[in-house]
């Protein structure tokens, strides 16, 4: 029997905004609403709407939270600040991943320490059986609000934001959080573009909603999001990596600290950090050529011997060319070395270009 799929408190209105919809990870979302083109000019030069019910979160408390979080997370949650965030992960003792997260040191009363954790739906419930799994004596409490969420993307979303909420996030930080007692507001830094997000109650976020679409946002879907993803080389969990993958594979060195001591899964991201590189790499990939989806393509070297797989692919307004991600053997790992994807459909092969990210450490 199939998973139940999920509708989103947002999904309602959208609808009435005149939206199609995908269901992804068993999510019902809007795929596109005015047409992907405008969506993606309104991300990039003024200001789309978008559902963000393709992540969850948990709210975490307690006297404990920071020494428990450091025990099962790869950042280095002592140097969260309040109203800060943080990349970070969940890990296996294999350095496999269990679960994406961000993290929002949340402005709660003085004395208490209050921590937000954003992840894919997907990971949700393992997520969650993880931390009652881990939690012991320690001092924590974790909530489950289950907020509707609303996207704001491009040059004029922050601004947007604020004025509807009333809410100011710190200025010159790209990932940080602010909120009253009903509306919290983030600054995200995963979404390809310049992003806020609205998190709170179904009728308070859905009169923003209107109130912003009012005001002039364009509401979107998630064609538009994914080619601002995959544009900017920011990877999916579900997608370009997922419980089968290290951390260190998928190149999201930014979510580890290499010095704060032990976390499940430190040693193997440590002694790959020290000692060379995971056998296969996630990598960016520019195509050659007139669009032609490619997504699950096998990448072959000059000799013809297989390399990899696609794992994401756009056409990229910004680039005028298909861009995506693959998983990469380390051989051909290389800044600058071309491949070859094998279009699925009818055998014939496209060129691209390989881009590794660098390391750096959270």
């Amino acid at each position: 029997m199939g998973m139940k799929i999920i509708s989103t408190p947002l999904e309602s209105t959208f609808r009435g905004w005149g939206a199609d919809f995908l269901e992804m990870d068993h999510i019902r979302l809007p795929l596109r609403v005015a047409g992907a083109g405008p969506e993606y000019e309104a991300a990039r030069t003024s200001t789309m709407l978008a559902d963000g019910g393709d992540r969850s979160w948990i709210e975490m408390s307690g006297f404990d939270l920071v020494d428990f979080l450091q025990r099962i997370l790869s950042s280095d949650i002592s140097k969260l600040d309040v109203g800060g965030g943080q990349w970070s992960a969940m890990l296996d003792g294999k350095g496999h991943w269990i679960a994406d997260l961000l993290l929002f040191r949340l402005n709660a009363p003085e004395g208490e320490m209050r921590i937000g954790l954003d992840m894919p739906t997907e990971c949700y419930r393992n997520l969650l059986e993880k931390i009652e799994m881990y939690h012991f004596a320690e001092d924590l409490e974790w909530l489950t609000p289950e907020p509707t969420r609303l996207l704001l993307l491009g040059p004029n979303a922050i601004t947007m934001a604020q004025t509807v909420t009333g809410l100011q996030l710190a200025e010159n930080e790209n990932f940080t959080s602010v909120r009253n007692e009903v509306i919290t507001l983030l600054r995200r830094p995963d979404r390809g573009v310049d992003c806020a997000e609205i998190l709170g109650p179904e009728k308070e976020v859905v009169a923003l909603a209107n109130q912003l679409r009012e005001q002039g946002a364009v509401p979107g879907g998630w064609v538009a999001l994914d080619i601002l993803r995959v544009e900017a080389g920011r990877p999916r969990w579900g997608s370009d990596f997922d419980q089968h993958v290290t951390l260190p594979a998928s190149n999201e060195w930014h979510r580890a600290s290499i010095t704060k001591g032990c976390y499940a899964g430190q040693e193997v991201v440590a002694k790959i950090n020290t000692y060379g590189e995971s056998p296969r790499q996630l990598c960016a990939l520019r195509f050659e050529g007139p669009p032609r989806p490619l997504i699950g393509a096998e990448i072959h070297d000059e000799g013809g011997h297989k390399m990899g797989r696609v794992t994401s692919w756009v056409w990229s307004p910004q680039g005028n060319c298909a861009v995506g991600l693959g998983m990469l053997r380390r051989r051909i790992a290389v800044n600058g070395s071309e491949v070859q994807a094998i279009d699925p459909n009818d055998g014939t092969t496209v060129t691209a270009t390989v881009a590794v990210p660098e390391k750096v450490f959270g």
